[in-house]
């Protein structure tokens, strides 16, 4: 007997039991029906194709571990996004007070301090650059003090803001020249 006509004669089985008021049940290895002790053997089922319960399992492991990582991905995207945001404000801030500080006609040494909005703090320094002695006798030799009429200022802006526990900060730094005109000698 093929299997095509054992399948069609379990067909034909079951559906006489059917008719008859019978319940049929497959429980993998053969066919029950119900009040009975009638068994089908299960090779009439061997060619019939389908995924086992193992197979669906370890298919839906796989899909949630794929699912798990993909989102995992887009969370540590956004994160980085934020990061690179907040840095560019930062880094925007320092740069406006950096433009200030260097607008300025003459610079005096001190700090100064404030706030910007977004929890941003900034602090500006200025202080003035002493040459060595040797490098200051080589630039102005015929002077009597090398910073009589040249000053080096140092700017330094610092941008500092929370991200996560710890802070960050942001400093941007450079260098001004400022000379004073010298006094008139009256005859």
């Amino acid at each position: 007997m093929t299997n095509k006509e054992s399948t069609q004669l379990f067909a034909r089985f079951a559906s006489g039991l059917r008719n008859l008021g019978f319940r049929i049940w497959d429980f993998g290895f053969g066919i029950w029906a119900r009040n009975s002790a009638i068994r089908i053997p299960h090779s009439a089922f061997r060619n019939a194709r389908g995924f086992t319960l193992l197979e669906i399992m370890v298919a839906l492991a796989i899909l949630a571990t794929g699912i798990v990582t993909v989102l995992e991905l887009f969370g540590g995207s956004l994160r980085l996004g934020s990061k690179a945001s907040q840095r560019t404000q930062a880094v925007i801030y320092a740069q406006n007070v950096m433009d200030r500080v260097l607008a300025k006609e003459r610079l005096e040494d001190g700090q100064d301090s404030g706030e910007f909005p977004g929890g941003y703090r900034w602090q500006a320094r200025v202080q003035e650059v002493h040459p060595p002695e040797e490098e200051g006798k080589r630039l102005q030799s015929n002077r009597e003090q090398a910073t009589d009429f040249f000053h080096l200022k140092e700017i330094e802006v610092g941008v500092f803001w929370s991200e996560g526990v710890g802070q960050q900060s942001y400093l941007l730094r450079s260098l001004r020249t400022q000379t004073d005109q010298p006094e008139q000698q009256s005859p």
